[in-house]
């Protein structure tokens, strides 16, 4: 598989990196240190950091000079750390000061929490130099994954009595699957692992961790900085090669695939794991409408909508890509959001005048590309900047007036700095045209008109509804969605039950000890 040469005993952890903050958060700062990592290229494997074998390369979206090589790992080296995380399970699921003890799961992730927040400073640059966000984002992001640790923590499945009668007590018992498959996208590259990692040890399972190929470094550095104080096999870190992923979805010592990102690849999953019924765990693409109905307070709605859509250069799963304005206030939603879109400045993630960051992929940008040059044909550009990718994948935020349904850009998930603006008139017709999409992740709704919210909230077709407000995203708040949205739900009560087998254990009384009537 991979080369076994890992660093020494505690180098990892404490890697060299630039003096501070004020190095590390420049182009050439993180530039240094995305390429000291990659030349480590360690993945956390059976509790060892080995090399990769594999040749591929990490190109900053925001400056396409600035790239760096490492080195996958291939299929063979996938299925190694699944093996590990298999043979981890069978050995520990039991073991009352191991695996199977929840003070000792809690134990090691507070230790992870303390590892990630002493690099957090890091992992913020290498996630902007890799995915291109800004970094007040990227510094959030890398923030986050210490408090996922420590929530976790906190996480112990519990069991519920569902009948106690003179005759018998049924339990509802929780227990751990194995070994949870997870795999994620560019877009949040740290903060989703942590949340998979969290909610699989504090259920009792281990891990396999796969990252995008877009953003693998910053997830290497993890990797590094825990690995002494995760027991071998727990937690598997990889940043695999094209063909890991199918690899890893295949294996039949695999219990559940857990999967952010695009629906065409979480399909892809569905059949690579129908061979061995391995569950799955999908959250999938969004095409969420921002409703804006009677009454609502545009000086303060718009503003959020257009965070919404283009705070990550609308590369989020429940960014606003939809908006949907009562006809008595349409030209002035359109209106204002071309006034905040005229004056954005799409930049690199360590200028401090950029407010949108450019584009992850030159994928992401072709398909911004067409869909707005398809709506130009037949709707308004209410306003529309400069998209080029000759130097970086910059694209200006870009609002469509006049659009309907039908139009790619209203249908498809742009996943892009491109919002279309839809009138309505009743309550009734944008209920039908929010629904009018196989997505159904996220949807806001609003309006100071009771009656209005009181028609619209419950007939919207999706797995979550914000109502005069965005989401706030939490590991204690079930996320998922609807339709082909995806299935199950990450975190909350929900995300336990979907980590552990539901057992119904009942025991009856003899009937010598039964109680009479």
């Amino acid at each position: 598989m991979t080369g076994t040469a890992s660093p020494k005993p505690g180098s990892a952890g404490t890697a060299p990196a630039p003096a501070g903050a004020a190095e590390l958060f420049s182009p050439e700062g993180a530039h240094r240190l995305a390429a000291a990592v990659a030349e480590r290229s360690a993945h956390l494997i059976d509790g060892a950091l080995v090399e990769g074998t594999v040749a591929a390369r990490v190109t900053a979206p925001w400056d396409r000079a600035r790239s760096v090589d490492y080195r996958a790992v291939d299929a063979d080296g996938m299925l190694e750390a699944v093996t590990a995380a298999a043979a981890a399970f069978r050995a520990g699921k039991d073991d009352p000061s191991g695996l199977g003890s929840a003070e000792r799961r809690a134990e090691v992730l507070l230790a992870m929490a303390d590892r990630a927040e002493a690099i957090a400073d890091e992992l913020a640059a290498i996630i902007a130099f890799e995915n291109g966000k800004l970094l007040r984002s990227a510094t959030m992001e890398a923030g986050a994954v210490a408090g996922s640790f420590r929530y976790w923590a906190g996480v112990t499945p519990e069991t519920e009595v569902l009948a106690s009668t003179g005759t018998h007590t049924t339990e509802l018992v929780r227990r751990p699957l194995g070994v949870v498959a997870a795999i994620t996208p560019f877009n949040m590259p740290v903060l989703m692992m942590a949340n998979k990692i969290g909610a699989a040890l504090a259920t009792g399972n281990t891990l396999v961790g796969k990252p995008s190929p877009a953003t693998p470094l910053s997830l290497m550095r993890l990797a590094e900085a825990i690995a002494e104080v995760v027991p071998a096999g727990w937690v598997n870190l990889v940043a695999g090669d094209d063909a890991s992923g199918p690899a890893l979805s295949s294996s039949p010592d695999v219990a559940i695939v857990s999967f952010t990102g695009s629906v065409p690849v979480g399909k892809a999953i569905m059949r690579s794991a129908a061979a061995n019924l391995t569950r799955v765990q999908l959250e999938l693409g969004g095409n969420d409408p921002a409703i804006v109905g009677p009454g609502a307070d545009l000086d303060e709605v718009v503003p959020l909508i257009y965070r919404s859509a283009f705070g990550s250069s609308g590369q989020a799963c429940v960014a606003a890509k939809r908006v949907y304005a009562h006809e008595s206030i349409a030209d002035e939603v359109t209106a204002r959001l071309v006034e905040l879109a005229s004056s954005a400045r799409v930049g690199h993630p360590f200028d401090p005048d950029a407010t949108v960051p450019v584009l992850t992929t030159e994928a992401q940008f072709d398909t911004i590309d067409r869909l707005i040059t398809e709506a130009s044909a037949d709707a308004e550009l209410a306003f529309a900047g400069e998209r080029t990718k000759a130097t970086a994948f910059v694209a200006h935020p870009t609002i469509v007036a006049g659009a309907r349904s039908g139009m790619a850009v209203v249908d498809e998930e742009q996943f892009g700095p491109v919002l279309p603006v839809i009138p309505f008139a009743t309550a009734a017709e944008v209920i039908e045209l929010a629904n009018a999409t196989p997505f159904g992740l996220g949807a806001t709704v609003w309006s100071r008109d009771d009656a209005f919210l009181a028609k619209v909230v419950p007939g919207i077709e999706s797995g979550m509804v914000w109502v005069n407000g965005l989401g706030m995203p939490s590991p204690a708040v079930p996320f998922g969605g609807a339709k082909q949205s995806g299935i199950g739900r990450e975190g909350g009560k929900p995300g336990i039950d979907a980590f552990t087998e539901l057992v119904t254990v009942t025991r009856f009384v003899p009937a010598g000890e039964q109680a009479k009537p």
